[in-house]
């Protein structure tokens, strides 16, 4: 939920838009002198500061110049019953993102809101992101990333293919902050969680009284991406009956809402991704053939870490830096047997499971190496079939065997967590430490009965 701080001496109106912009799905606060504003922005982690221009004590330019100087990511916006254009001009070049004057009508107050946050997310997300995009050396991820240099400028489809875990969003986001649309919405769906009877309302909206529930008009995930990209992970896991709707959306760039037989355009750039062979599911019938040919105007395969070997320790050692402000550790490195032991093992999980891997051993360390006894259990046992055989020489059998031993175990805990929460799935997902779509895709891998017994 996002963070308002609203500064007015007139405690009629801030109580107002307190009350006003709280019944809108934010959090907020009120306070009628600029100094108390200014101490909670420097305590507090606001995502916007709404401020009269004219305060008892110091005025909104200086509350903006010390928001400013706090965090430049949070948003301001000047209030005044003073429509002088100086002031205006002189608030937004000080960094302001809107000003607008009073009598403040609440329906404006809260558009100019929305737009505001809406700028910050975008601005935030392709900066986070940036930061956080670990790429690698390999040889197999520079030809990922060489293909993604040479599709982004473009407005081809692109299908992703890639084993769980590998990275599949970070490189359709990848694609998307190195496009001409990279100023506009980035809305990732995971189609594996849809509901079948809900999909085409999630992905398309739809209007109050269309169905039992629509308790009022729904903007669909293809309108929320406007101008910018829509990415469908696991694309493949949309009912057979969903795909003919998402066909006709990409063939004539129309849709119509739920209920509702008006055609909207649409102009978003498609990005789909998949850890199966669409190919084969076309096949087996289980995928539409036209809607794949559709979807699959540029493939990116993505390698699994384990095909990918020389970047395990790049990505390890910038999960270790991760963790270490997180736990507030001080972790150097893994120690020599621990490396040996992460080059030699499959990482069925691929990158995601390597990052929860050293996230925990961080968390349990005591000194500035990561050693064996901090590993969990299934490595250990997969190192020590046979420590001197690559990956690739092993017996298939003894792997597949191992790994079906591990998959048994996480789906004993993901059921064992399901009951505790009385099959709460946000209090399940707590208890994981894993997040809700996370959890909703093991439910379905595993085929977890939601069914207390």
């Amino acid at each position: 939920m996002k963070k308002i701080l609203i500064i007015d001496d007139d405690s009629y109106m801030c109580n107002l838009l307190v009350k006003y912009l709280a019944r809108n799905g934010y959090e907020t606060e009120g306070v009628l002198k600029g100094k108390e504003g200014v101490e909670k922005i420097i305590k507090n982690d606001f995502d916007l500061v709404l401020c009269d221009l004219r305060l008892p004590d110091i005025d909104g330019m200086e509350v903006l110049k010390q928001t400013k100087e706090k965090n430049e990511n949070i948003q301001v916006i000047i209030m005044t019953a003073y429509a002088e254009v100086s002031s205006a001009v002189k608030a937004i070049k000080a960094g302001a993102f809107d000003y607008v004057t009073k009598p403040i009508r609440q329906e404006e107050i809260l558009k100019t809101i929305e737009k505001s946050l809406s700028r910050k997310n975008r601005k935030e997300s392709s900066s986070s992101f940036s930061k956080k995009f670990i790429t690698g050396k390999s040889k197999r991820i520079r030809e990922v990333l060489n293909h993604v240099d040479a599709v982004a400028p473009t407005d081809l489809s692109v299908l992703i293919q890639g084993e769980t875990g590998s990275g599949k969003e970070f490189i359709a986001r990848a694609i998307h902050y190195k496009s001409t649309r990279k100023d506009k919405p980035f809305i990732a769906v995971d189609c594996g969680v849809i509901p079948k009877e809900l999909a085409n309302s999630e992905l398309f909206g739809h209007v109050k009284g269309a169905f039992t529930g629509a308790i009022k008009d729904k903007v669909g995930f293809f309108q929320q991406a406007k101008g910018g990209t829509i990415f469908l992970d696991e694309v493949g896991n949309l009912p057979y009956e969903n795909q003919m709707k998402l066909l006709r959306a990409l063939q004539e760039r129309i849709i119509n809402k739920v209920g509702n037989n008006k055609q909207i355009k649409i102009d978003v750039r498609i990005i789909t991704a998949s850890n199966d062979d669409l190919l084969d599911e076309v096949k087996k019938n289980n995928f539409r053939e036209d809607l794949y040919h559709r979807i699959n105007g540029f493939k990116i395969q993505l390698p699994a870490l384990r095909e990918r070997k020389e970047d395990i320790m790049e990505f390890t050692r910038s999960f270790i830096r991760t963790a270490n402000k997180e736990f507030n550790k001080n972790v150097e490195n893994l120690d020599k047997t621990v490396q040996d032991i992460f080059m030699n093992y499959a990482w069925y999980g691929n990158i995601r499971e390597l990052e929860n891997v050293v996230k925990r051993c961080v968390l349990l360390s005591s000194g500035p190496l990561i050693t064996p006894d901090l590993l969990p259990e299934e490595i250990l046992q997969y190192n020590m079939m046979d420590s001197d055989t690559p990956v690739h020489s092993r017996p298939n059998e003894a792997v597949f065997e191992l790994k079906e031993a591990t998959l048994e175990a996480e789906k004993a805990v993901i059921t064992n967590a399901l009951i505790k929460s009385n099959f709460n799935k946000s209090k399940a997902a707590r208890l994981l430490n894993i997040d809700r779509k996370t959890l909703y895709n093991k439910i379905k891998e595993y085929n977890i009965s939601l069914i207390k017994k």
